[in-house]
């Protein structure tokens, strides 16, 4: 009887001692730990200043600012979707849409962002989008008359010097019963997410 006594005391003392960790896995399957299972009200505002965050997962969104880092882990450029159109019909009199596509314009500014003097060398070829059911699409050409060339100019590719950005747009085509999840830039075999789409 008084070992369990005994246990009970040193089972409750355990309890009331011990700190709670609770776990959470993030958008990206780590698993974090909080020392403390009750936020203060500092703690609840700043989950209130992620909600937008956690709206895409923790995703960059559009209008966030996402850098580029080369192999050597150096700064390399900064890339921000600007906005996304969809679906995009402002096409030139002599442009016919592929039947059964959903045209898309994204706008995209790059800004070279080394510290190297060394020109960043942007090609759209890296640019891919990716539909919520997984595939993925190259960036596609339209032909624009000449009022629509100048409210949707074509991001160009070619180098950007140390401290210039480019804007433009860049324009895809996918089936039109899918619908756009994110944008990526995707060189040398990597994988830079530029902002998650499902919410324009």
């Amino acid at each position: 009887m008084t070992h369990r006594i005994l246990a009970m005391l040193m089972a409750l003392s355990l309890v009331l001692g011990s700190t709670a960790i609770v776990t959470a896995r993030d958008a990206h399957g780590i698993v974090v730990q909080n020392d403390d299972a009750t936020p203060d009200a500092e703690d609840e505002d700043e989950a209130d200043e992620g909600d937008d965050a956690r709206s895409t997962g923790g995703d960059p969104a559009i209008g966030d600012t996402v850098l580029f880092v080369n192999d050597k882990g150096d700064d390399t450029a900064n890339f921000t979707v600007e906005e996304i159109i969809v679906p995009f019909e402002d096409f030139g009199e002599s442009f016919t849409p592929e039947e059964d596509a959903l045209y898309l314009a994204i706008e995209l500014t790059v800004e070279n962002a080394d510290e190297d003097d060394d020109a960043f060398e942007f090609s759209s070829y890296y640019v891919g989008l990716q539909t919520e059911d997984g595939f993925f699409y190259s960036t596609t050409s339209v032909s624009l008359d000449e009022a629509e060339a100048e409210e949707y100019p074509v991001l160009e590719n070619g180098p950007i010097d140390v401290g210039d950005s480019a804007t433009g747009y860049l324009f895809f085509a996918i089936p039109d019963d899918k619908a756009p999840a994110r944008l990526f830039f995707s060189p040398s075999g990597r994988l830079l997410l530029l902002a998650d789409l499902r919410d324009a």
